[in-house]
């Protein structure tokens, strides 16, 4: 899609299109009538009939996926056609696509093509009203909606399968599969002490951890549950599932919360829906003892340091990066993806590194995506026109964003509102402890990273759990010291512990301020997300960067509101 150039938007006006697939028809309504002429010289015709259109685009707030934006109301007439009868004949208009965008035209001519016209909204037709006494029978008035479809499915339902806890037919071998279960070529006897437990996903690098002392080590992190056990004779080994899924590590450390701990080789095996899981075997000369009585709370858990747990689905190596995670698990939510989108930002996010263990049943993937991965991701997801697409929010990424556009304020660009704080000092937070690490057998965090105004004297802490952060130095001085806790559970990495205080430092130490300009169409190549530089006077704006966060076409003209940059760095501010 082409949305223009600075240069292509010169001395242009808009025409807006609305174009319809009606049962098979397609209709093409436009501001006034013109013909497009394709790529093969076919003539297309936009028959008129459609007001200028107020459309708002707006970012949402960091961490959430909206799958919808707000609604388009419309009022046309269908040529040849008659709605009411229509509908009574169950030829429904509610459900129809419907695709809502623009082409420039200067000086009298079309400017725009037909194969990279600017498509901006996209959606399903609903509420629509018709029969009006008053109107032509092809007269009706609707909403178009671009709402993405949200897939309500279980986390480990898509990645375990539907039998996702441990009885016997779900750990029993397929027939003449190989690699099958050395246990048993039968129906697997599950033991009762896990019998129903939920089979974990585990993913993410989960080799080691660098704690405050600067001391790298493992971690007892995931857990292993008994699925065979024979008694009959003292020699036999015990049997632990220890991923519900294939996994690229070849060995393991196993530690119960008892004080005992083992290593051993990982096998896999193909159950009866065809899915690989994967085991350990427990020798009975293990320091780990055999018992596996129903009331017993002996637990084992894995430590990864050969491997990580699960391969990526979308790239090759291991399923850790943020990018890669919200790329695979949003595609398994829907279809409507904006790839391009993801694609350009996947290697930043990718620098954002995630790991654990899933054995919620209940946890939907949307839940857990939103939850525990875009919450600590420096983006919004919003709705654009090939669906669901991620845009870096300027306060939070690290990146120096240049702008797109350096503007003084003027009749093209006419401030048409005060300066807007949206948030509370009680809102803010100027000191930010991450605890991250989670710890399988202590059930505790293991290590921590404070962002806060200066470095305590602590030694070898100081080089890896404390960042000193212009913004709260501001922020302490002006509104004194607002602490606060975030605790990660998906979070072994310390570079991204680092990120994400950071991150969270970044944008909540001082308050987000906004301030709209009413600007003239010629501005219309500047999307959402993008940077603009400001000088405007009046308000103390010299320079300053901000970014566009809502857009709005209006008697011509767009409303644009811009978030202000308060990064310290860029304006050499100490106070």
């Amino acid at each position: 899609m082409f949305y223009g150039t600075r240069t292509d938007w010169e001395d242009v006006s808009i025409i807006w299109t609305l174009e319809i697939d009606f049962l098979g028809d397609e209709y093409r309504f436009s501001s006034f009538p013109f013909d497009f002429e394709d790529e093969d010289g076919k003539s297309i015709p936009f028959i008129g009939g459609l007001e200028d259109v107020e459309v708002t685009q707006s970012l949402q707030t960091v961490g959430d996926i909206s799958s919808e934006q707000d609604s388009l109301s419309f009022a046309i007439t269908f040529p040849n056609r008659n709605i009411a009868q229509d509908q009574m004949n169950g030829k429904l208009l509610e459900g129809c696509q419907a695709r809502v965008g623009y082409v420039l035209i200067s000086q009298g001519q079309i400017i725009s093509s037909y194969s990279d016209r600017p498509i901006i909204f996209k959606g399903i037709i609903t509420t629509p009203v018709y029969g009006h006494p008053d109107r032509e029978v092809g007269y009706v008035e609707f909403s178009v909606e671009n709402k993405v479809f949200i897939s309500s499915q279980g986390l480990l339902a898509t990645v375990i399968g539907e039998n996702m806890y441990l009885e016997d037919v779900s750990c029993s071998n397929a027939l003449y599969v190989e690699p099958e279960f050395t246990y048993d070529r039968g129906l697997v006897e599950v033991q009762d002490i896990h019998r129903g437990k939920p089979i974990p996903w585990v993913f993410g690098e989960l080799f080691s951890v660098q704690h405050s002392s600067g001391e790298d080590s493992s971690l007892p992190i995931t857990p292993a549950y008994v699925i065979a056990f024979d008694p009959s004779g003292p020699s036999q080994p015990i049997y632990y599932l220890i991923t519900g899924h294939v996994t690229n590590a070849t060995s393991v450390n196993l530690f119960s919360n008892t004080g005992e701990s083992d290593s051993s080789t990982v096998s896999s095996f193909v159950n009866i829906d065809n899915r690989v899981f994967s085991y350990v075997a427990i020798p009975n000369s293990s320091a780990i003892p055999h018992t596996v009585h129903p009331n017993d709370d002996r637990q084992v858990w894995v430590e990864w340091d050969d491997g990580a747990p699960f391969p990526s689905p979308v790239s090759e190596g291991d399923l850790k990066g943020g990018g890669d995670i919200c790329l695979w698990l949003i595609s398994q939510l829907t279809d409507d993806i904006d790839w391009g989108a993801w694609e350009a930002l996947r290697p930043y996010l990718n620098q954002y590194s995630f790991g654990g263990y899933v054995n919620d049943d209940k946890i939907t993937i949307y839940q857990f995506l939103q939850k525990n991965i875009l919450a600590y991701l420096p983006i919004h997801v919003v709705v654009g026109p090939y669906g669901l697409k991620p845009i870096l929010d300027m306060n939070q990424t690290g990146l120096d964003l240049a702008p797109r556009l350096s503007i003084t304020a003027n009749e093209d660009w006419e401030r048409v509102s005060p300066i807007i704080t949206q948030e509370t000092t009680e809102d803010l937070a100027n000191v930010i402890t991450v605890r991250y690490a989670f710890n399988g057998v202590s059930e505790s965090y293991s290590t921590f990273v404070q962002v806060q105004d200066k470095i305590p004297a602590n030694g070898n802490l100081a080089s890896i759990s404390y960042i000193a952060h212009p913004k709260s130095l501001i922020s302490i001085q002006r509104y004194g010291k607002k602490k606060k806790v975030v605790e990660l559970d998906y979070c072994y990495d310390n570079n991204t512990a680092q990120r994400i205080a950071q991150d969270i430092l970044a944008r909540e130490a001082l308050p987000i301020r906004t301030v709209q300009y009413s600007v003239s169409i010629r501005y219309g190549y500047l999307v959402l997300g993008d940077i603009v530089e400001i000088i405007d006077e009046d308000i103390g704006l010299n320079g300053q960067r901000c970014q566009i966060i809502q857009k709005v076409f209006s008697n011509n003209r767009w409303l644009i509101d811009l978030k202000i940059d308060e990064n310290p760095n860029r304006y050499e501010r100490n106070v």
